[in-house]
C-alpha cells in the first residue's frame, strides 16, 4: 500500500509525459494499491493545479486519432470507455473544427489510392473498412460520390 506523496509522485510522473483521463489515471494508481480515498485525494490535487484537465486530454485524444486516420463514431467509442460522453467530445470538437468529410477522403485515398471500384462486393468491403474506421454513412457516400 502506497502512501499519498507516492502516489502524488507516480501521478506526477505520469502525467508529465503525457495527458490522462481522470479514469485512466485512477485505474493506474490503483493498480499501485493505492487506498480509494488516497487515490481521491491525488486526483482532486492534480486537478486543483490543472496537471489533470480532462477538455485538455480530448483535444489531445482528438488530434492523435484524427491524425491517425480515425472518424467521429470510434474516437466517441473511445471516450466512453474513459467515461467522456459525446457531449464533451462535441463541445472540444467545436474548437478543433475538423472537416470529417475531409479527412474520410484522406483515409480511403491513402488506403485504396486511386484503384477503382472492382464491383458491388469490393464497395462493400471498402464501406465496411471505413465504417470500423468510424465514419458516418454521409462522409462514406460522400467519398463514392467522388470516385
Amino acid at each position: 500500500m502506497l502512501e499519498p506523496a507516492e502516489l502524488k509522485h507516480k501521478a506526477l510522473s505520469w502525467l508529465t509525459r503525457r495527458d490522462y483521463s481522470e479514469v485512466e489515471l485512477r485505474r493506474r494508481l490503483q493498480q499501485l494499491g493505492g487506498l480509494s480515498e488516497h487515490i481521491e485525494q491525488v486526483i482532486a490535487w492534480c486537478k486543483s493545479y490543472d496537471y489533470l484537465n480532462q477538455p485538455r486530454y480530448i483535444k489531445m485524444l482528438v488530434r492523435s486519432r484524427t491524425n491517425r486516420g480515425y472518424g467521429f463514431n470510434y474516437i466517441a467509442q473511445e471516450l466512453k470507455q474513459h467515461n467522456i460522453g459525446v457531449d464533451e467530445l462535441k463541445l472540444c470538437l467545436a474548437e478543433l473544427n475538423i472537416d470529417w468529410f475531409a479527412a474520410a477522403k484522406r483515409v480511403y485515398s491513402k488506403k485504396y489510392s486511386d484503384s477503382p471500384v472492382i464491383d458491388y462486393k469490393d464497395k462493400m468491403k471498402r464501406m465496411a473498412y471505413m465504417q470500423r474506421r468510424g465514419f458516418n454513412h454521409d462522409q462514406i457516400q460522400h467519398i463514392f460520390t467522388e470516385y
